[in-house]
């Protein structure tokens, strides 16, 4: 069985990963809250996470639940309701229905289970109930507070010392607290939103008592993995964190897993900067499997500059890999690309990816960049085969292998054909021409960043230009 080595964020270390219980590996992973179409960011987790999924799958032979949550009851939500005129249950229904759609594009797996804030209310009241028992928490003017200070090592997972936060003034200061740290776990609904009836009063969840009341009801006290981006390690895990151990006394997960950020061309992505990348938007221009391809061309813990660059590239690199599978064969079956349908399943018992390079980088704390480039050495292996006209079935054995290992990359799931019909981005030669003479004017004004732009523009077309003393010269790449 292979090791599986994880970076956990509370012992800031790399660690062999041993579950709890081998016959039920168990992981949560934070999804979206839903009052908004999801930017390019908010993708990142959900892909570096879903190849987690695969590959703990395939050491542990599928046993794996995997809970990940969808936040339908939150400020935020209710603010964009009232900014749209509709109700919050059109804007949730609306940015779920478009999730599962973009998951779909993004070839995520399912989760085991997907619950919704609003359907677990009780959970959470079950949750507050214990903490105000266990005195963490505090009833004051139809608010429950949880008391920061009687938590041990409060900010052991985010590395934040508390006397910092208050000098950094990164606390809400509110007269009902017992503390400025403390946070809400239950608080008054204002009128036009949603509320539930409680022993607290009429009112609605804090954010944080929502993601230990799902975890807990479908994964128990303690489960293996808790997952989601960096910026969520603070305040929102370590309150989750402390949450379940005074409710329940105990570490909520032993292993936290963090992705870093994500940039756009080396900027931070903001609407006062102009660059966010809206998911729904850049899907409907480039093939899901570009997208996935890009997110994992970086360390999950590394910054991830996404540019139009590594568009290009990834398109490059996926039309390299489809073509080595195209060499096997023209005859493509649906469950095995280089193979026949009277031999798939031949070909796929060949295909065993538990000795492959690509888990073995995987299992090196999802070194997804060191999987792709293994991945594009077994092509190399394949054009060579075939260059020596080697024996067909050794082609189609390598084949097999290079799409199976694939698979735990979320990469290659469609047919060549498919994959070189969808072709690129489109452009008109007009419009290639006038980018052309934009850039060549930018060029005289020696607005060169402005030039640098439209090349890269064009590029993500698939346009590649060429300078030179007759003129700037332009080809599809």
């Amino acid at each position: 069985m292979h090791k599986l080595q994880l970076y956990n964020s509370l012992s800031n270390s790399i660690e062999t990963f041993v579950p709890l219980d081998e016959k039920n590996v168990r992981m949560y992973v934070c999804g979206p809250t839903v009052y908004a179409s999801p930017h390019i960011g908010n993708a990142r987790p959900l892909v570096i996470f879903d190849i987690l999924l695969r590959v703990l799958r395939k050491i542990y032979d599928g046993n794996v639940t995997y809970v990940r949550n969808i936040t339908d009851v939150d400020d935020k939500i209710n603010a964009a309701a009232r900014e749209r005129n509709i109700s919050i249950q059109e804007i949730t229904d609306a940015v779920i229905a478009e999730f599962h759609t973009n998951s779909k594009k993004l070839n995520l797996l399912p989760a085991t289970v997907e619950p919704r804030a609003t359907l677990h209310i009780a959970e959470m009241l079950n949750i507050i109930g214990k903490l105000i028992e266990n005195g963490f928490a505090y009833e004051a003017e139809g608010h429950v507070l949880f008391r920061v200070k009687k938590m041990p090592k409060y900010g052991a997972l985010s590395k934040i010392n508390v006397d910092d936060m208050i000098a950094g003034s990164r606390v809400e200061i509110a007269p009902y607290k017992e503390d400025p740290l403390d946070f809400v776990l239950w608080k008054p609904s204002n009128e036009g939103t949603p509320s539930w009836d409680s022993d607290f009063g009429s009112g609605r969840p804090g954010w944080h008592i929502e993601c230990s009341a799902m975890s807990h009801k479908y994964l128990g006290e303690q489960f293996d993995i808790h997952a989601g981006g960096q910026d969520l390690m603070f305040p929102h895990h370590e309150n989750e964190l402390a949450q379940n151990f005074g409710a329940f006394g105990c570490t909520m997960a032993k292993y936290w897993i963090h992705n870093n950020m994500l940039v756009v061309n080396g900027q931070k992505m903001s609407k006062s900067f102009g660059n966010v990348v809206a998911l729904d938007k850049i899907l409907q221009e480039y093939d899901g499997e570009i997208i996935r391809y890009v997110l994992l061309s970086s360390h999950y813990q590394k910054i991830l500059n996404w540019t139009n660059q590594a568009l290009y590239q990834a398109k490059q690199g996926l039309d390299r890999l489809y073509g080595a599978l195209r060499i096997a064969t023209a005859d493509i079956g649906n469950i095995c690309e280089c193979c026949s349908d009277s031999t798939a399943a031949t070909c796929i018992s060949d295909g065993d990816v538990t000795s492959s390079p690509i888990i073995d980088a995987l299992c090196n704390n999802l070194n997804t960049p060191l999987a792709l480039h293994n991945l594009h050495l077994m092509a190399d292996e394949i054009f060579k085969m075939s260059e020596q006209e080697c024996n067909r079935d050794r082609i189609n054995g390598l084949c097999a292998s290079m799409k199976n290992a694939a698979s735990l990359l979320g990469l290659l799931w469609k047919s060549s054909h498919e994959w070189f019909q969808a072709g690129f981005k489109k452009i008109s030669e007009n419009e290639i021409s006038q980018l052309i003479e934009d850039r060549a004017i930018a060029k005289m004004t020696d607005n060169f960043e402005r030039a640098d732009e439209i090349r890269e523009q064009l590029l993500a077309y698939g346009v590649i230009i060429e300078d030179s003393k007759e003129g700037t010269m332009w080809k599809i790449g």
